[in-house]
């Protein structure tokens, strides 16, 4: 069973609005992020910044599998289009290197995937037994854009990851101008 989340979504109408730039700058300080973010609603409640924020519940995360059977070097797996090779030992890149059984591989290639700096802001995979489960970070429908494939010696659970729902919205708040 998917974990269900909630979301907060925040939609401003100034063209030169820095704090948005501001929390992506924090990622990975919590503490910063999160002060920076309670001034930004102090500033939308007041009225200073008008927004439009509606939360959301039962907002879900698009997964994906891909099943590893006798996989061997030169097989490849494709996430969101980028390409992942096997190769026999010495991985680097967009490399994984081949273990002694499926689960072993898996486990190398959810730290390939886990290690890719286009993938690190979207996507997390955990290994299991020869199958990685690939997951979107953030819940929503976005998620389920992102692509699987498999070369050869495996399968994908479809070729887009599926199961991410934006949620239903609970409750519309318009602050300043933001009508």
């Amino acid at each position: 069973m998917a974990t269900i989340y909630n979301q907060l979504v925040i939609a401003h109408d100034e063209v030169s609005f820095n704090d948005q730039q501001d929390l992506y700058a924090e990622t990975g300080y919590k503490e910063i992020a999160g002060l920076k973010l309670v001034d930004f609603m102090k500033k939308c409640v007041s009225g200073s910044h008008p927004a439009v924020i509606q939360t959301k519940i039962n907002a879900a995360k698009a997964s994906g599998t891909v099943t590893l059977s006798s996989h061997v070097a030169t097989n490849t797996v494709t996430v969101n289009g980028i390409a992942f090779t096997c190769v026999a030992s010495g991985a680097t890149g967009n490399q994984y290197n081949v273990g002694a059984s499926d689960t072993l591989t898996a486990v190398e290639l959810a730290a390939a995937l886990n290690a890719n700096t286009t993938l690190d802001g979207m996507i997390v995979a955990t290994s299991a037994l020869g199958v990685v489960t690939v997951t979107a970070l953030a819940p929503g429908e976005l998620g389920n854009a992102i692509t699987l494939a498999i070369s050869a010696n495996g399968s994908v659970s479809a070729a887009r990851m599926a199961g991410g729902t934006n949620g239903d919205t609970e409750t519309t708040h318009y602050f300043g101008s933001a009508t």
